[in-house]
């Protein structure tokens, strides 16, 4: 017998009907709302406030920061600006140093901020695959080194 029919026998229809719907929007609930696409110009003030932070939280706030011009890159390659999606990775590489740099500021959150990186990485490296073979090369080159930092904030999570 499978859970649900047990459910419906014992507690009644009402029972299943409230829990197909908590279930419905608890799935709902936790695919979370939809974030709106930051633009350059957002970022580059989130990025501002990432170094007028408290050295404790420069870590996560530059792994929030390295997430949204990964994603801005990837909209610009989609759109065809590939030399503008070229110079955000190169961005991107820098802000993922600060970021390795921060890392040994004793700093907070450091799970949120690994949790972040994956998501970074991860899409990152999807763009790789469908990136042309003379765009490949610098993002490679990219997705390298934000592995080996996302590598050292798991280690230094896990070291804690």
């Amino acid at each position: 017998m499978v859970a649900w029919e047990w459910m419906y026998r014992k507690a009644g229809c009402g029972m299943l009907v409230t829990l197909l719907l908590s279930v419905g929007a608890g799935s709902a609930w936790a695919s979370g709302p939809e974030v709106a696409a930051l633009d350059a110009t957002a970022l580059a003030q989130m990025e501002q406030r990432a170094e007028q932070a408290d050295p404790r939280d420069q870590c996560y706030l530059y792994a929030e920061v390295v997430q949204g011009f990964t994603d801005l890159a990837g909209r610009q390659m989609a759109a065809g600006e590939d030399e503008q999606a070229r110079v955000t990775l190169r961005h991107v590489d820098t802000i993922a140093s600060k970021l390795h740099n921060a890392m040994a500021k004793d700093a907070k959150r450091l799970k949120n901020a690994e949790q972040t990186m994956n998501r970074a990485t991860r899409h990152l490296s999807d763009m790789v695959r469908v990136a042309s073979a003379e765009q490949r090369t610098n993002m490679q080159s990219t997705l390298q080194h934000l592995n080996a930092v996302h590598s050292e904030l798991l280690a230094t999570v896990f070291a804690k």
